[in-house]
């Protein structure tokens, strides 16, 4: 059986590697932003606020990253909508990235993410994510991972379970466990 090429952005966990049942921060996207967001993608800070929640909006590699989508609020006007449309004021529960792991896929394009790579920083890719089931594409970029201490993230170790082969044949794909290197909300940071 081979890892699944099944980008799901970045999923909480807990330290231990069980599910997350830490607390989420309710945060608005505005109808300005004209990217669509989709649950575990990255966000940042954006500077904006709509009746006293936290505006965001999704990274991009190299931004220092506030937090993780883990849900979107009902909208009324589509209910169907398991992501947020581009240019279309939504509601959002986002696990912080101070002090957090994450789960996330590997993109294992040209450098397949090693044991060797536990302890490495790396960059994250943006990814285009899936309307249908509204997950994000978001993955570790293997590619460039390294000792540079200004890189998006740490790869803290490998997803150690019957799904995820962590060498041979079909071990492309990686799922890991990452933390964010800089986050937005660490103490003493500059204000957006």
């Amino acid at each position: 059986m081979a890892n699944a090429d099944a980008a799901f952005g970045f999923r909480p966990i807990n330290r231990d590697g069980s599910p997350y049942n830490g607390a989420t921060l309710r945060c608005v996207i505005a109808a300005a932003d004209a990217t669509a967001t989709f649950i575990g993608d990255a966000v940042k800070l954006d500077g904006s606020s709509n009746t006293g929640y936290p505006g965001v909006s999704q990274c991009a590699a190299g931004d220092a990253v506030f937090g993780v989508v883990t849900a979107f609020e009902a909208n009324p006007d589509s209910l169907g909508d398991q992501y947020r449309k581009a240019s279309t004021l939504r509601f959002c529960q986002v696990a912080k990235a101070e002090g957090n792991y994450f789960e996330v896929q590997s993109d294992d394009d040209s450098t397949a993410l090693s044991e060797a790579m536990v302890g490495l920083n790396a960059n994250f890719i943006v990814g285009s994510g899936s309307t249908a089931y509204g997950v994000s594409a978001m993955e570790i970029n293997s590619d460039g991972a390294s000792t540079t201490n200004t890189l998006d993230l740490q790869i803290v170790g490998l997803v150690d379970r019957a799904d995820n082969l962590l060498a041979g044949t079909g071990s492309t794909n990686k799922n890991a466990i990452v933390q964010f290197n800089d986050p937005q909300s660490k103490p003493g940071r500059t204000g957006v």
